[in-house]
């Protein structure tokens, strides 16, 4: 909030608007790298796209119409984003699993792997071409945006009657 005196914003509103330039950044560095990767090629490769349309969305919508439905709004995407985001995770360690028996280093003694070591090995970039925490990167951009709606003060807005014009309801008065 700025202050009516001296102009200056807050501590609060400046963290706010760095977390949504945050996680503008993040979903602009994303499409730059999605759309250098080529990553296009089937239904699965276009799930990022859906999350940085959807971030773009939500962080333009917080920062143009900064209301108590907006703040709602953002909050729900930004969580679906999230479980889109852990989805491409999972699916980044699925595709470094499957392909590691054809890997050079890992491919002779996969077999001979824990399942527990072909997960970390997949999971930790060890085997497969997936980046496996690439997809992370939206979770980071999803959680700037719902960091910056933590006590938002569009939310503090309590459209009480009185402000409305209506007044105080009266109370009930029982005849008897």
């Amino acid at each position: 909030m700025t202050h009516r005196i001296s102009g200056r914003r807050d501590t609060a509103e400046v963290l706010r608007w760095s977390l949504v330039g945050l996680a503008a950044l993040a979903v602009a560095g994303t499409a730059v790298e999605l759309a250098t990767l080529r990553h296009w090629n089937g239904g699965l490769q276009l799930v990022p796209w859906v999350g940085v349309a959807v971030l773009t969305a939500l962080a333009a919508l917080l920062a143009v119409r900064p209301g108590r439905m907006a703040v709602r709004v953002v909050r729900v995407g930004a969580a679906a984003v999230l479980a889109l985001s852990a989805f491409g995770v999972l699916q980044h360690v699925r595709a470094n699993y499957d392909t590691a028996p054809l890997d050079r280093d890992y491919g002779p003694r996969w077999d001979a792997m824990s399942e527990a070591a072909r997960w970390w090995a997949a999971a930790t970039g060890g085997v497969g071409p997936a980046p496996s925490l690439a997809a992370g990167v939206l979770a980071q951009a999803a959680l700037c945006l719902l960091l910056a709606t933590l006590r938002h003060p569009a939310l503090a807005r309590d459209p009480a009657p009185e402000r409305r014009g209506r007044g105080p309801r009266p109370e009930r008065v029982s005849g008897g």
